[in-house]
């Protein structure tokens, strides 16, 4: 296991009321966690076969959420939508979600600066954010892509040579782009998702290059939503689940449970039927569960929450269901991960990051052990080998800053230290926190 060393940085103090935000102000996308959830700790461990990798997570928390966006009918034809993932939510709609980020060595930087390397100025949900015009404006993000934002991308994708000046419509053409993703040189993304997913026994496969990208295939959910009609496309089916809606009021009491119809699925729906007596309060989830196919479905997901605890097993094949979004793994191999945590009803950055670390598949030296077993189906958890990985809340650190008004950037631009030379966990979090209040105060 790496050893760290003690931070230099000289920290702020941080005070708040238990449970109190430290700084809010939604113009400005600021909702900076108080002292004592702003950080906790994820356990990770894996398993291998001669085809398959597992990855076991245990993530204890009092506030699980497998909801998220919902459609509540107001009257008269009226449908509006809950659930933001800004901060915690109001209602408690947003879906609790685990994520992996895993490579090879293919790109630089990561295994030094983890997910922070891909965070960078104009990113939606920063206080820098990019307008949404400019975003559509853009050639590749919006008018090929079709987006409205700029999400996580690695440094490598954009043609700017200063990395602090590093600049989010920079990206390179689209022949450069393919030749990084065939090279390798792009991160592998696993999304688990207790709504948006799991519910359909798969998590979300995907990779981040110029953007946050899916993998090839169709996705496991969609909208809700009849544009035309400007209604839900589906209702629940009564033969199957005893209803057409929710109600909005047990849903905001968290009174459905993880075996109740608390998402909408090819399984248990019907066509919406606008000639049915609709009452204000009826509810209905906003996204639409499917099947998945290709590389997209390529992760199986089961678990549950339990004893206080999400416990989330994950399994893929070792081979790349597509070698062009995804990472191939063999024994005696050592990657790099970085993971994310979002709970507590949170979405986009309001969540709690790890330090990258490193996955060896039964390679003693690396910071989670994969096991070998002969069947990760059937192998017994006694096997396992668990590894206790704080993860804490990211501020609004970006590889421009970390390139720039950073304290240690000189270090960072030589490319020859680790987050983990520098910084121990408990201070680095305290660090984030006042550079963000101390940013956002100039």
């Amino acid at each position: 296991m790496r050893q760290t060393l003690i931070a230099t940085a000289a920290l702020l103090p941080i005070l708040s009321a238990a449970g109190e935000p430290l700084m809010v102000d939604p113009e400005r996308n600021v909702y900076i966690p108080g002292t004592g959830i702003d950080f906790s700790t994820l356990r990770v461990a894996a398993t291998y076969d001669d085809e398959r990798i597992r990855i076991h997570y245990e993530y204890a928390t009092d506030r699980p959420s497998w909801y998220h966006q919902y459609w509540v009918y107001q009257g008269d034809g009226e449908w509006k939508r809950y659930g933001s993932g800004f901060g915690p939510d109001e209602h408690g709609l947003y879906e609790d979600r685990i994520s992996m980020l895993l490579d090879d060595g293919s790109v630089d930087g990561f295994d030094r600066y983890g997910g922070w390397m891909t965070t960078h100025e104009g990113m939606r949900s920063l206080t820098s954010a990019v307008d949404a015009d400019a975003a559509r404006a853009h050639p590749t993000l919006g008018e090929a892509l079709g987006r409205s934002d700029v999400r996580k991308y690695i440094p490598q994708s954009r043609s700017t040579e200063d990395p602090a000046e590093m600049s989010w419509d920079a990206v390179r053409n689209d022949d450069e782009l393919a030749g990084l993703q065939n090279d390798g040189v792009f991160l592998d993304l696993w999304q688990w998702r207790a709504h948006r997913s799991h519910p359909m026994g798969v998590a979300d496969n995907g990779y981040i290059l110029h953007y946050r990208l899916s993998s090839e295939g169709r996705g496991m959910y969609t909208t809700n939503w009849d544009d035309d009609a400007g209604q839900p496309a589906y209702m629940l089916d009564p033969e199957v689940t005893g209803k057409r809606a929710l109600d909005w009021g047990r849903l905001v009491k968290r009174e459905y449970g993880q075996d109740d119809p608390y998402f909408i699925s090819q399984d248990n729906s019907l066509a919406f039927d606008p000639e049915h007596d609709w009452q204000p309060g009826d509810t209905l989830p906003q996204r639409f569960l499917r099947a998945p196919s290709g590389s997209r479905g390529a992760i199986a997901a089961e678990g549950r929450y339990e004893n206080g605890a999400w416990r989330i097993r994950l399994t893929r094949s070792l081979k790349a269901p597509s070698p062009k979004d995804s990472k191939p793994l063999e024994e005696g191999g050592i990657y790099n991960v970085a993971f994310a945590v979002h709970v507590g009803q949170v979405g986009a950055r309001w969540h709690q990051v790890s330090l990258p670390h490193t996955l060896g598949l039964d390679v003693d030296e690396a910071d989670i052990v994969a096991v070998r077993v002969d069947d990760v189906e059937t192998a017994d958890d006694a096997a396992l080998r668990w590894a206790e990985l704080p993860v804490m809340y990211p501020g609004q650190v970006t590889w421009q800053w970390l390139n720039s008004d950073h304290p240690g950037a000189e270090e960072v631009r030589s490319g020859e230290v680790s987050i983990h030379d520098q910084h121990v966990y408990e201070q680095l979090r305290s660090f984030i926190i006042a550079e963000e209040i101390r940013l956002l105060s100039r």
